[in-house]
C-alpha cells in the first residue's frame, strides 16, 4: 500500500517537537506469530510516524519513529493484527507540518508515547491523531506525496532539507544535477563532514541547521497582552493576495503563521483579543489597531479561513477587517502585541 497524499498545516507552537531527550516508554510484548512490516518514506520530508496494532491482547498506539526520505523502518507486528498508521513531517521544514492521516481517531502525544485504545485520550493527558488503516497482510507501506519521487526520494529529501537550511536549491525534483552535487559538497564542508559521508548523515546534520534557519525568517506573533488572541495574516505572492486565519496565541506564547522570508510579501497582520464583561461573561472580541490612516482591508471569516484576493469580500461570503502592515525589509519579524494594541470592535468581528 502507498499512503498517498498529504495535508498542509501551519505549525502553531514556538518550539520544536522532533528531538526528545526523555526516556522512551517500553511497549507491551507482542503475542502470537510476528513478522516485519516495512514502513517506508518515499517523500522529500523527514517524517515521524506512530503505529497501532495488537499488543498483549489489546490495541496499543506507539510513537514516534523517525524515518528519512528514501529509507524504511522494520516494525515487528503480529501477523493477523489490524494495523493503523499516522505520520507527520518534522517541523524543521518550511511551510508547516504535513500529515499523512485517515479517519480513525486514536491517542498520540507530542513526545514519545504509548497508549492503549481503551484510554480516554484527554483524561490520560494524550492528544489525538487521525490514523489510517493498513491491511494486516501488507508487508510494505510507503508514504508518498504528489510528486511521487519513488526511488529518487533520498535525493529529493536532501534537496528539501538543504533548501530549508538556507542553501541555494531552487527545485526539489529528486534529480542529482550539478547544482545539487555542488550544494551537497558545500554543506558537507560547512558541517565538517567527510566528503564521503552518506546522505543520511548529511540530513541528520542539516536538521538543526534548518530548524535555526526557520526561527530566523518569517513572522512570529507574540501575545504579551492579558488575554488569549486569535491572529490572521495577509500576503502578496506572485501578484496574488491571500488572507488566512485563525492562529490562537495563548498569553505569553508566540506562533509562527508564516515561516518563509518576508521580503517582497507586503505582509499584513490582524488579531482579535478575547474580552469579558465586568460580571465575567463573554464580551465581543477586541480588534488589533491598524495604525495607518488608510487601513489595508482584507477578507476574514468566522471560522478558519483562507481567502484568495482582497476585493468583494462580502460578495464571496467573507467579512472585511483592517489589517496592520508588517515591515518586510528583513527576512523575519517578531510582532509583540499588548493590551494597548487592541480596541473595542466597531461591528461584527466574526471569530466567535
Amino acid at each position: 500500500m502507498r499512503a498517498f497524499g498529504f495535508i498542509f498545516l501551519f505549525w502553531l507552537c514556538a518550539g520544536p517537537a522532533f528531538a526528545q531527550e526523555a526516556e522512551a516508554p517500553i511497549p507491551a510484548p507482542l503475542t502470537g506469530q510476528t513478522a516485519d512490516w516495512d514502513v517506508c518514506n518515499e517523500t522529500s520530508f523527514v517524517l515521524r510516524f506512530a503505529s497501532a496494532f495488537i499488543r498483549s491482547d489489546r490495541m496499543q498506539t506507539v510513537g514516534w519513529t523517525t524515518v528519512q526520505p528514501g529509507a524504511c523502518v522494520a516494525v515487528e507486528t503480529p501477523v493477523s493484527s489490524p494495523r493503523f498508521l499516522y505520520a507527520e513531517s518534522l517541523p524543521v521544514h518550511r511551510g508547516g507540518i504535513r500529515e499523512w492521516k485517515g479517519s480513525v481517531e486514536l491517542c498520540a502525544s507530542e513526545e514519545d508515547f504509548i497508549s492503549d485504545s481503551t484510554d480516554n485520550c484527554a483524561l490520560s493527558n494524550f492528544e489525538t491523531r487521525d490514523y489510517f488503516a493498513v491491511k494486516p497482510t501488507e508487508r510494505t507501506t510507503a508514504f508518498i506525496e504528489a510528486s511521487d519521487y519513488g526511488v529518487n526520494a533520498e535525493v529529493a529529501g536532501v534537496q528539501r532539507i538543504l533548501q530549508d537550511a538556507g542553501y541555494n536549491i531552487t527545485r526539489v525534483d529528486g534529480l542529482t544535477g550539478r547544482r545539487t552535487l555542488r550544494t551537497i559538497a558545500e554543506a558537507k564542508a560547512d558541517l565538517s563532514l567527510d566528503k564521503n559521508a552518506t546522505t543520511q548523515s548529511l540530513i541528520d546534520a542539516l536538521i538543526p541547521v534548518a530548524q535555526k534557519a526557520r526561527e530566523d525568517v518569517g513572522l512570529d506573533i507574540c501575545n504579551d497582552s492579558s488575554a488569549r488572541i486569535f491572529s490572521a495574516i495577509a500576503m502578496e505572492q506572485d501578484g496574488n493576495w491571500t488572507s488566512r486565519g485563525w492562529w490562537p496565541v495563548e498569553i505569553g506564547q508566540c506562533v509562527k503563521p508564516y515561516d518563509k522570508t518576508l521580503t517582497g510579501t507586503q505582509a499584513h497582520v490582524f488579531a482579535l483579543q478575547e474580552a469579558e464583561n465586568e460580571d465575567g461573561t463573554a464580551a465581543p472580541d477586541k480588534r488589533l489597531r491598524s495604525e495607518t490612516v488608510v487601513p489595508a482591508q482584507f477578507c476574514i471569516a468566522e471560522s478558519r479561513f483562507s481567502a484568495l484576493g482582497r476585493e468583494n469580500c462580502q460578495d464571496k461570503g467573507y467579512a472585511v477587517a483592517d489589517f496592520r502592515p508588517v515591515p518586510t525589509e528583513l527576512d523575519g519579524q517578531i510582532l509583540r502585541v499588548t493590551d494597548a494594541d487592541f480596541t473595542i470592535a466597531d461591528g461584527d468581528g466574526l471569530r466567535r
